[in-house]
């Protein structure tokens, strides 16, 4: 992750690195996607992951909490055993499908629910798109703390997590500009890291450090 995306610490160790998130967009595979669905409205994406999104019940809650807002509410089920099918037909009748281009779509979202996994959120946040997380299990807590802490979303626990608690989440993020500028200088300071090219030095500049010491050894 990036620093700007963790809590301060006055005592790292000296082994601690920030590289920040390790992006390969050209590398993915193509989606496909029903573009021709998209209608214009203001785009909510909704990703749950590829492992923690087994329960039918909260995308229902995130289609009825989307349904009266003016917003179009995209779903993507991860590629896991949920398939679009059996979700069934959903309040407000969403896009729903059973694998995303998740990059195209958050380039034109205004906003996206995560699980708080940190590959999604830093995605987003990539993109400059503010969060509304809700945080199952493993790592996603602590994403979602940093989240809330950096001013870029809102977080709700599922055991909180009803209609009415989601939607008004939803319309605070989406209404109030604090959540979208966050966001946005996220972007930019993600957008001037290489993550991928940060590690592999460091992993060189350490393994020269030990070939040094074995040589004088």
């Amino acid at each position: 992750m990036p620093e700007s995306f963790d809590f301060p610490r006055e005592n790292r160790c000296p082994h601690q690195f920030y590289t920040g998130p390790f992006r390969d967009i050209e590398s993915r595979k193509h989606q496909q996607f029903p573009w021709e669905r998209l209608n214009g409205r203001p785009l909510v994406y909704a990703s749950l992951g590829t492992v923690r999104n087994k329960t039918p019940r909260v995308f229902q809650l995130i289609a009825e909490a989307c349904m009266c807002l003016d917003v179009q509410l995209v779903i993507t089920l991860g590629g896991g055993s949920l398939t679009p099918e059996e979700l069934g037909s959903l309040p407000g009748d969403p896009v729903v499908v059973h694998y995303a281009p998740q990059i195209e779509l958050l380039q034109k979202a205004s906003l996206a629910i995560t699980h708080a996994g940190l590959n999604t959120t830093l995605e987003s946040l990539a993109e400059g798109v503010p969060l509304v997380a809700i945080p199952v299990a493993d790592d996603q807590p602590g994403v979602a703390a940093r989240i809330k802490w950096s001013g870029v979303g809102k977080v709700i626990f599922p055991r909180n997590l009803t209609v009415n608690a989601l939607r008004r989440s939803l319309q605070e993020t989406m209404n109030d500009k604090r959540y979208r500028q966050a966001a946005q200088a996220m972007k930019l300071r993600i957008g001037i890291m290489d993550g991928a090219s940060a590690a592999a030095k460091i992993a060189e500049d350490v393994l020269g450090l030990v070939a040094v010491r074995s040589d004088r050894s």
